[in-house]
Order: structure tokens, then sequence, then C-alpha cells
């Protein structure tokens, strides 16, 4: 999931998809796709767990300021710096989700966050749509106060035929959907089937 989310950042950054098609269509022009350079930007995480940690791993590999906000964590993963959810979304040039979906967390990132978000950072989310206002998501992409967004997940999925931001996506390169597969993977399934089985033996063994 981890590497997933940084495929996205990475493909956003460098307008990968599009580049890709001009060259397949028969161009060659650098011109039209201006990457923005990693290294010195700050990369945001929104919930600093697993996945949320490794984030901040490729953002150190690749030379990025990394803020984290996370109210349940303790202790605190070294090297991030701690900060509240506004500040992410006002100081962030790239801002990533790594939260599990619940009653507190739906619509965590709402259209107060897009309003004060700094003008041309790119989202990340790999975890549940309804963890962000979809809604509020679309505005900020068509008003261009987000410079892209890279979505995993939509809330209502499989059931995305007629979704805003699926229409949106068709017409625009700045928005990058996947289907839910970034922990999808023969390597990964190996890992959560190892996992389970350990806690279950755990469990057997009276270690939880």
């Amino acid at each position: 999931a981890a590497e997933h989310s940084w495929n996205l950042l990475m493909a956003l950054s460098r307008k990968l998809p599009s580049a890709i098609q001009s060259v397949m269509n028969g161009n060659w022009s650098r011109q039209k796709f201006p990457g923005i350079m990693l290294n010195g930007k700050t990369l945001g995480i929104i919930g600093c767990g697993r996945i949320g940690k490794w984030m901040a791993r490729y953002g150190f590999a690749f030379g990025m300021k990394v803020r984290g906000y996370d109210p349940y964590l303790d202790p605190w993963p070294d090297k991030i710096i701690k900060t509240s959810l506004d500040s992410i979304f006002s100081s962030s040039d790239f801002i990533t989700i790594h939260v599990h979906l619940s009653e507190k967390t739906k619509n965590l990132v709402n259209e107060k966050h897009f309003k004060i978000v700094k003008p041309g950072s790119i989202l990340i989310n790999t975890s549940r749509g309804a963890i962000v206002d979809e809604q509020a998501l679309l505005n900020a992409l068509k008003l261009g106060r987000l410079g892209g967004a890279g979505l995993d997940v939509l809330d209502g999925e499989p059931n995305i035929k007629n979704h805003p931001l699926l229409k949106y996506a068709r017409q625009n390169e700045n928005l990058l959907i996947t289907p839910h597969c970034g922990g999808y993977s023969p390597d990964a399934l190996r890992l959560v089937c190892k996992r389970a089985f350990e806690k279950v033996l755990d469990h057997v063994n009276g270690d939880s």
C-alpha cells in the first residue's frame, strides 16, 4: 500500500500518464510536462502508523521534509515533525492519508482543509474514500487549489460508473484513480496471510 501510494505521488509529480500517452500518440515535447522535484519539498502524512512510517522513509530518501499528524500514536516516530492537521494542509507540498475509516475519521479531510491548503499541493488517498469529503476534493481540483490527486479508493466503490470524480478524471490529467489495488500483490497477500496466522497462534497460545 505504501509503495502504491508513492507510485501515485511520483506519477503526479512528473505527469507520467500524460507524458507516456503523448509519446504513444507520436509526440516528443518535454516542455509540455514540467515535473516537480521532490528534494526539499514537504511531505505531510495523515496517520503515522505502519504505512505512514513507510511513506516517511520514502520521503527522507528523496530529501523531503516530513511532517505528520496522528493524535493516537505514542511514542512518536523519530525524525517526523509532529504537527496539526490544519498545518499539514497549509504547509505541505504533498499530503498522503493513511488512517482507518471510522465515525471519527469520516470526512476527516473536508472543505475547511481545502480552503487552507497550500496552493498546488498534491493529495494521495489510498485508505478509504469516505475519509475525504469527495465533493470538497472535486471543488478544490476544479478551482485549482489542489495541483492534483491520486486515489486508490472512492466512496461507494465498486459502483463507480457515475462517480463525479471519475467523470472529472476522464477529462483532466491531474486526477489519477486506481481500483483499490494498493495492497493487492502476491507478495503482499503472503504477508497478510502470515500475519493473520501469527495472530491466530498468539491467541491460541494465550499471548493476546
